[in-house]
């Protein structure tokens, strides 16, 4: 369903365009998705699908939950299999993590929720914001924050 290049052993990076502008409809689902970095891209992929894709720039990140894709350019998509990191926001997803930089899944709120009836999952993940940082371009399969996905999770497991 994704093209690759066996031929090549190597990817590259520069030989394509930068992260793109604006918004793209997603290949198979057709919701609009934005653009992400290379950097965060190579941190997702397995060893083995970098080998094959001639470079990393370029694509666009789908967060529709019950759409199987995850990356895509042009004709190139790349969904779970090819990564290292479990996409929380897919459906079937487990653990559903909704804060890579610091280990919030759905889970873990839903435990708390249930504990306490609430969570301190936000001011939690704000505090380490500013110490120690966070790292959403490399870790966030988005490449952006998870505050926006933390909230609307929270939301939608309180109902």
């Amino acid at each position: 369903m994704f093209s690759l290049r066996p031929e090549e052993d190597t990817y590259t990076t520069g030989c394509c365009t930068p992260q793109p502008k604006g918004k793209e409809a997603c290949s198979l689902c057709g919701v609009l998705a934005k653009g992400v970095l290379a950097k965060t891209v190579e941190h997702m992929l397995s060893d083995q699908a970098k080998l094959r894709l001639s470079c990393l720039e370029g694509f666009y990140y789908c967060k529709t939950p019950s759409c199987e894709v995850v990356y895509f350019r042009d004709t190139e998509i790349l969904t779970q299999k090819e990564l290292e990191v479990t996409v929380g926001l897919k459906e079937g997803a487990n653990p559903a993590m909704v804060c890579y930089c610091f280990d919030w899944t759905k889970e873990k709120i839903q435990a708390e929720l249930d504990a306490t009836g609430k969570t301190t999952a936000l001011e939690d993940i704000k505090a380490k914001m500013e110490n120690p940082g966070c790292s959403c371009e490399i870790l966030n399969p988005s490449g952006g924050c998870c505050l926006g996905d933390v909230g609307k999770a929270i939301k939608a497991l309180k109902g």
